[in-house]
């Protein structure tokens, strides 16, 4: 992934205190380029503040050619109002930041908030045509009020910058009669600017085959010895290495950000296998793979792991128990092993395939595990990425009983990192909004960075339905 790079300036204004204008900017250069190295970005920064309205100009033009992803305009005092026409022509998002007075009594040193209310002001009004978008921060660099409110806007920028210009893959096509996860290639790209190649499994299936015996083997003794197994035998662990091998050099070769696999029902009547425990040793060594050809998913997984979510998982829905307020998120056993304290390779519980021999049993393989406790996100595209469903919750690992395959106990809801939800609230959203049966789960509350990622791409997060017992119908 390219690094994310942020703009900063600092301006002040011949009334107000120069020396204590310029000291606060240089001070946020130094710590802001410390940051950087722990978030990740690069800082390129204005020489020192300014009260030039040229001067900023002319930076304006050396931030265009560094292409980067946001400015930081710091209020080192108040600043000249011509100053924001020309950062918010640069189109990026712009950030507007305040830092606190340093003394309550004796003349106003800086009046910086009054500053940035000023930009914000022209970018509301004089400006509004023009459509900037900005955040407004304050503190000094160090400061808590500061960095807790910047954490969430680079990892939306870090996702944003993900998305731009990426190439998805779509592998086998979908399953029969899976037509909520069709998706529009058009309405994607307009959105994210992300392009959806497409191969055939009979494609990747003639690689597999084709790949040397000996590289094949070095790989399977590889799966066989990283989770443990029950019931795989040699010849099928051969053949799950040879898909593996061919479907990572694939991702790695086109630079795929994600992809979405038909694991069923074709792959195993051509293979005699399932692709669930491949897809999820990809994701596993972080790569991005969803089920069932579900591109949308696979995008949203991608947003999920550049916020930080490391490697997300994809589940369905399946049980409610209202006894504790719990849902069951259940897939056939496409978890990953980092997601679960215990996982085991083992054949399928619902697919069969036909064996060397031609007899019809339980396909392999498949993860059976439950998924440890923690919190997470839940988070996926819908409505061509206009809109989004975002939930947080907990796995309430062992402590419940639950049907074979990767899956977990849920419960501790809130949509949209604030509003508390039932199982059943959460549950009638998703049915009433008409919404996807897929839900891509990352470790952690990735709630805010979400929010601020969709505020930043014009995406509506959907409100939630709380369940009644009259018909209740969505508003888009």
């Amino acid at each position: 992934m390219t690094k994310l790079k942020i703009g900063l300036a600092g301006v002040w204004y011949d009334c107000f205190n120069e020396a204590l204008s310029k000291k606060i900017y240089r001070e946020s250069v130094s710590s802001l380029r410390a940051l950087g190295s722990e978030w990740g970005f690069d800082l390129v920064a204005a020489p020192d503040a300014t009260n030039d309205v040229e001067l900023c100009a002319a930076f304006c033009g050396e931030l265009k050619q560094a292409n980067v992803d946001m400015v930081l305009i710091q209020s080192c005092s108040f600043g000249a109002g011509e100053i924001v026409a020309a950062f918010a022509a640069l189109d990026v998002p712009l950030g507007l930041w305040a830092v606190p007075e340093p003394h309550t009594e004796g003349p106003l040193l800086l009046n910086s908030l009054c500053g940035v209310n000023l930009y914000s002001g022209i970018l509301g009004t004089y400006l509004a045509e023009r459509g900037a978008k900005y955040k407004w921060f304050y503190g000094l660099a160090d400061d808590c009020e500061f960095r807790d409110r910047f954490a969430p806007t680079v990892k939306a920028l870090h996702a944003i910058k993900e998305l731009d210009g990426a190439k998805f893959a779509n592998i086998g096509g979908t399953p029969e009669g899976y037509y909520d996860v069709y998706w529009n290639d058009g309405r994607l790209r307009s959105k994210f600017n992300i392009t959806v190649d497409r191969h055939e499994l009979t494609e990747l299936l003639a690689q597999a085959e084709a790949l040397p015996k000996a590289e094949a083997q070095r790989l399977a003794t590889q799966l066989c010895k990283e989770v443990p197994s029950d019931g795989i035998t040699d010849s099928e662990f051969l053949k799950l290495a040879r898909v593996y091998a061919v479907l990572e050099r694939l991702i790695e070769r086109h630079g795929y950000t994600g992809v979405g696999i038909a694991c069923w029902p074709h792959f195993q009547a051509a293979y005699g296998l399932t692709a669930c425990t491949t897809l999820g040793r990809l994701n596993e060594h972080g790569h991005v793979a969803a089920c069932e050809g579900d591109v949308p998913s696979a995008v949203s997984m991608a947003i999920l792991k550049a916020m930080g979510g490391d490697r997300p998982v994809l589940m369905d829905l399946s049980a409610l128990d209202l006894s504790d307020d719990s849902i069951l998120l259940w897939h056939c056993g496409v978890g990953h092993p980092c997601w679960t304290e215990k996982c085991v390779q083992c054949r399928h519980t619902l697919i069969q395939a036909a064996d060397d021999a031609g007899t019809m049993g339980p396909a392999p393989a498949a993860f059976d595990a439950v998924l440890k406790a923690t919190p997470f996100t839940l988070m996926r595209l819908t409505d061509g990425g206009n809109r989004l469903l975002l939930a947080t919750g907990e796995t309430l690992g062992g402590r419940k009983m639950s049907p074979r395959g990767t899956r977990g106990w849920a419960s501790h809801f809130r949509l949209n990192g604030q509003d508390p939800a039932s199982a059943m609230d959460l549950v009638n959203t998703v049915m009433v909004s008409g919404f996807e049966h897929h839900f891509p789960l990352a470790m952690g509350d990735l709630s805010e960075s979400v929010l601020e990622f969709a505020a930043w791409m014009s995406i509506t997060p959907l409100e939630k339905v709380p369940y009644r017992n009259y018909l209740q119908t969505r508003s888009w």
